[in-house]
């Protein structure tokens, strides 16, 4: 038997989920793990991660919220379980967002209704995005609305959301008009 310095040594890291950084990456996740992704399953995605996800009651302003747990490092997710289950989703992809892309900069994140009233920083102008590209990927959305129908409400059925988070996608898309 040789002795084989360490450095020599080849490791195969194994993929973890701190490596995946867009909504692609993700959504390649999904495949790889059976999950369904047209539309994708968030909250068996969040799961995937290692993210539980608790429903409960919550003020109607607050939507959801990501907290790592100090004694075991789990991360809990808790989604208003008074919202519409496609605000649901929409907070949902927006957490896991906060988990991919932030949680290097905070062990906690509270979301009370992604900042509509005018109110933001960075972190939860990204989350939304990834959010929206997350749950509305490109290829499908461009798919749905060339071959299936471009109204958003029929857009808003098929993968889930609310009218308004597919007006601000086709927007960011690069769509206009009156149905989108």
């Amino acid at each position: 038997m040789a002795f084989i310095k360490r450095s020599e040594r080849k490791s195969r890291k194994p993929p973890e989920f701190e490596d995946l950084t867009t909504p692609e990456d993700l959504i390649a996740l999904a495949e790889k793990k059976g999950l369904e992704t047209n539309p994708v399953s968030v909250s068996e995605l969040a799961s995937e991660l290692g993210i539980s996800v608790r429903f409960e009651p919550m003020p109607d302003d607050d939507s959801g919220s990501l907290k790592k747990e100090r004694k075991t490092g789990n991360w809990i997710m808790t989604v208003n379980s008074l919202h519409h289950p496609h605000r649901q989703r929409f907070t949902i992809a927006h957490e896991i967002a906060h988990r991919i892309r932030h949680a290097a900069n905070s062990d906690s994140f509270e979301d009370k209704t992604f900042f509509r009233n005018g109110e933001s920083n960075w972190m939860e102008a990204e989350a939304n995005q990834f959010a929206a590209a997350l749950l509305m990927p490109e290829k499908y959305f461009n798919y749905f609305i060339e071959n299936e129908s471009s109204t958003v409400e029929d857009v808003a059925k098929y993968f889930q959301v609310s009218s308004m988070a597919v007006r601000i996608r086709a927007k960011n898309l690069g769509y206009e008009g009156h149905n989108l």
